[in-house]
């Protein structure tokens, strides 16, 4: 449906329950961020993530391992046409949903999965591991087109390296090749609630050193890594959805980023991140000047047991005339300069501007605090709270404003928070409820909306590998509220968006 004219101004098992470890004791130190073959993807319904397999023992004990991860879901949105004709139903469905949930932008949250399937396979021992990645945002059997974006293939390969005993109460981690680093992660094992890194997201061919040392209880942690894309989009090419609309003007990328961490007896860590990505492409138009993007962010991490798990942090992101920025870099799933430009800074922003993003999540299981100081391995009758929020403060060299004379990017703050409780009943039952508000424009009220989840979660044992769930989802719009059409997707005041959605998946991890 249309607006009138008058308006046209969202490894271990983080499982439901949560599982405890053997005594209770703390877990190993965080890391400063999450491993490269970890599935790209929020945290399923329940706050569930995949478990994957321990390194080889031995230096002899060459293996292939085959692991993976699938969330397939089928959901539709409901609305009402305005002037149905004969052989037409009053009631639209509509797939994908036309609600404001969009993975590059700041209104994501996840409420609607989308399809994403990861297949790892490695082969090597416990000092060296060669690992292959396929994903798949799209399953051909349920798509109605084909979308070349959505299946990219091959998307990680590259070789890891486990040094363990170079020298006394040290340990060096290599990672070289193509993969993805990713930074200010929410959740305990995963990308958290949101699915957005609150630091960012390297895509890239190159690099990856970590190094730990032992002092006592005391853990240094220090990490450096560079990558540049590997090729650009060839001059003249016309961006279109057969080439994932590569923009020539786009020019080949690189990011190097440096981290320093401290941890305490596995139960805090405190990390800081310095992220750059730049472009100095003379393939590019003679106009757009050399663009840069840096990023310099701090994280606190409280894995406190049956007290639960806790995350702040903080990233302070500097664009500077980063059109020309591939996606070397992604700033809260937003690709690059480009990326920036269309969520963040405004299409006369040049690529230039500031973002201050502030994020936390606190997720506890409640059996598991009542249990205290038993241990509880989550195979028993449980409650678990997950409490979350993120807010970004906008500087940006675009003033646009909309017909009422407030602000579209510069000066704008945007704000979403939500919470989770799940409540396991029985080993193949669990029964969830999600509610988040989102506020992309303080300036305007008008944009924000929020969503209530009721959910049933089916599954086979209390620490299962897989769920079903049954989902719906009410939508509670503004006047405003905005959703996306054609093709690429772009923001479109003019469509009603859906209140209604209905959505069942079906996910398995091994």
């Amino acid at each position: 449906m249309k607006r009138g004219l008058q308006i046209l101004a969202p490894l271990v098992v983080a499982s439901l329950p949560l599982p405890a470890l053997a005594q209770d004791e703390a877990p190993k130190p965080a890391a400063l961020g999450l491993s490269p073959g970890n599935p790209q993807t929020a945290a399923l319904p329940g706050g569930v993530t995949p478990a994957y397999h321990q390194p080889s023992t031995e230096l002899g004990d060459w293996r292939f391992d085959f692991h993976g991860f699938m969330t397939v879901p089928v959901r539709a949105s409901f609305n009402k046409r305005d002037n149905p004709i004969d052989g037409q139903s009053e009631t639209t469905w509509h797939a994908p949903p036309v609600v404001p949930d969009y993975r590059d932008s700041f209104q994501y949250t996840g409420v609607v999965q989308q399809p994403y399937v990861k297949l790892l396979f490695s082969y090597g021992n416990s000092i060296v591991t060669g690992n292959i990645s396929i994903e798949s945002r799209a399953t051909y059997t349920g798509s109605s087109y084909f979308d070349p974006t959505s299946n990219p293939g091959i998307t990680d390969a590259f070789l890891n390296f486990n040094l363990p005993d170079l020298a006394d109460n040290t340990r060096f981690e290599f990672n070289v090749g193509s993969f993805s680093n990713r930074y200010g992660t929410m959740g305990e094992y995963d990308e958290g609630r949101y699915g957005q890194p609150l630091m960012g997201r390297t895509n890239g061919a190159g690099e990856n050193i970590i190094g730990t040392f032992l002092f006592g209880d005391w853990a240094l942690i220090v990490e450096q890594g560079i990558a540049g894309l590997t090729d650009k989009t060839p001059i003249g090419v016309v961006p279109e959805g057969w080439n994932g609309f590569g923009d020539w003007n786009q020019g080949a990328s690189w990011v190097n980023h440096l981290h320093a961490g401290v941890g305490y007896k596995g139960l805090a860590t405190l990390g800081l991140h310095y992220m750059t990505a730049w472009s100095q492409d003379d393939r590019v138009s003679a106009s757009l000047p050399d663009g840069r993007i840096d990023v310099l962010g701090g994280d606190l991490r409280l894995t406190l047991g049956h007290l639960g798990h806790l995350y702040l942090g903080a990233s302070h992101v500097n664009a500077d005339r980063a059109r020309t920025v591939g996606r070397i870099i992604e700033i809260l799933n937003a690709p690059g300069g480009p990326g920036l430009m269309t969520n963040y800074l405004g299409p006369n922003s040049g690529g230039t501007g500031k973002l201050l993003n502030f994020g936390g999540q606190y997720d506890i299981s409640v059996g598991r605090l009542l249990r205290y100081p038993e241990p509880f391995a989550g195979d028993a009758p449980d409650i678990v709270v997950s409490l979350f929020g993120m807010m970004t403060k906008v500087d940006s060299d675009d003033t646009a404003v909309n017909i009422d004379g407030n602000s579209l990017y510069d000066g704008v703050t945007k704000m979403k928070f939500g919470a989770e409780a799940s409540y396991a009943l029985l080993p193949w039952l669990a029964a969830s409820a999600r509610f988040d508000h989102v506020n992309p424009n303080s300036e305007d009220d008008r944009y924000k909306y929020s969503a209530l989840s009721p959910r049933l979660i089916f599954r086979s044992g209390w620490n299962a590998r897989d769920q079903v769930v049954l989902q719906y989802t009410r939508f509670f719009y503004s006047d405003l509220t905005t959703v996306r059409s054609g093709y690429p997707p772009v923001d479109d005041v003019s469509i009603i968006p859906d209140e209604d959605m209905i959505q069942l998946s079906a996910s398995m991890w091994w």
